[in-house]
């Protein structure tokens, strides 16, 4: 049985334990998600979302503790278990049963989706009801980073330096949480040259698949140029990024295939689909040109995420947030993307807020933190649904 699977049984049998309605959610590849909810059903729906499974790992040299341990040393939680959104994950589950126990009056939904990947339950019509969302995605800072974001931020107009300041005026912490309501698209690609493998002694018989990628590469650079023009005001620049090329058959023959990756964090300024098709005409453009036989792939693409600090669930974990952390909380955009734009993709205005309790470059997890994250989701439901 795959792990998690063992994951979403182990998760089903604790919440019925608690007289919480769960059930196991099928998605491609033998793989299962879970959906659960509380509420009288007769208001707002409250989604979170949270991954069951973790990232593969390929060096744990530089982890402090042993990678699929479990140990909590002076208050920090390790192992690989407590990162990659599984504690929020957690959070919203307790907090789920605290809720039920306690048995708070919520009128609305509160649903948790625990999901798998790149896997959410958007295509079954489970989220389509969703008025807001809290993604579990870890929102923390470490202080000693936050003066390399500040210009950022403040180039951005998000957050000024005076805020900064009087962000580390109240924080008697080591970390400093953010509210985050945007991010940029994604847009994953490759370009693929084909020619004709023959040995490097008769070249004269072949062709280089090299020689069209290079002709691509040379334009699709001219282009980048046009496309880090426009700036977003919460998001900032488009950044395109080749991230590798890889083909050939060996050294002394000439390759007959050729292959470019390409990742793109984009802005809503700037559509995916304003790219793709660009790139499909510089395609047909080069291939006449040079009698090449270049083709496109797209990998994956996903929308942007684009909430209003002003919103109700804003508002409310704004408060509660900073009660329970003992900060003051901004309001941020990333430049990553996040389960949010599957959540989103057929509800455009959904108020969505991405906040958890990690760090994304730390192997450990804060025990206050991820306790006070209980309290956090557990009270922000209760004033939503109130």
């Amino acid at each position: 049985m795959d792990v998690k699977e063992r994951i979403v049984d182990y998760l089903i049998k604790l919440l019925e334990k608690h007289g919480i309605q769960a059930r196991k959610i099928e998605f491609s590849n033998n793989q299962s998600g879970l959906m659960a909810e509380i509420g009288d059903g007769k208001g707002p729906v409250l989604g979170f979302a949270g991954h069951e499974g973790s990232e593969a790992v390929n060096d744990s040299s530089n982890w402090a503790q042993k990678l699929l341990g479990g140990k909590n040393v002076s208050q920090q939680i390790y192992g690989y278990g407590s990162t990659n959104m599984k504690t929020g994950l957690a959070a919203a589950i307790i907090a789920m049963i605290r809720l039920k126990e306690m048995d708070v009056s919520l009128h609305g939904t509160f649903r948790i989706y625990a999901t798998v990947g790149e896997q959410t339950m958007v295509e079954q019509g489970l989220t389509d009801d969703l008025t807001a969302l809290i993604i579990g995605e870890p929102s923390e800072i470490s202080l000693t980073e936050i003066k390399s974001f500040a210009p950022r931020f403040e180039k951005l107009g998000i957050i000024t330096e005076t805020d900064l300041k009087e962000f580390l005026q109240v924080n008697q912490g080591s970390e400093q949480h953010f509210l985050e309501i945007a991010h940029k698209n994604a847009l994953s690609y490759d370009i693929i040259s084909h020619g004709k493998t023959v040995h490097s002694s008769m070249t004269e018989l072949g062709t280089n698949a090299i020689d069209g990628l290079l002709s691509f590469i040379y334009e699709q650079n001219i282009y980048f140029e046009e496309l880090i023009q426009k700036n977003n005001h919460l998001l900032g620049l488009t950044a395109p990024v080749l991230t590798k090329i890889s083909g050939g058959e060996q050294v002394n023959a000439v390759p007959g295939e050729v292959k470019l990756s390409v990742f793109v964090r984009t802005i809503p300024e700037i559509s995916n689909e304003q790219i793709i098709n660009h790139l499909t005409k510089l395609i047909k453009e080069i291939n006449a040109k040079i009698n090449g036989d270049l083709s496109l792939k797209i990998n994956f693409q996903h929308r942007s995420v684009g909430s209003r600090a002003e919103n109700r669930l804003s508002r409310i974990m704004q408060v509660v947030g900073g009660r329970y952390l003992q900060q003051k909380l901004g309001f941020i955009s990333v430049p990553g993307g996040t389960d949010a734009s599957k959540f989103s993709k057929k509800k455009q205005q959904l108020e969505v807020l991405i906040f958890g309790p990690e760090n994304t470059a730390a192997d450990q997890v804060d025990a206050d933190a991820f306790h006070n994250f209980i309290k956090i989701y557990q009270n922000a439901v209760a004033k939503y649904l109130a």
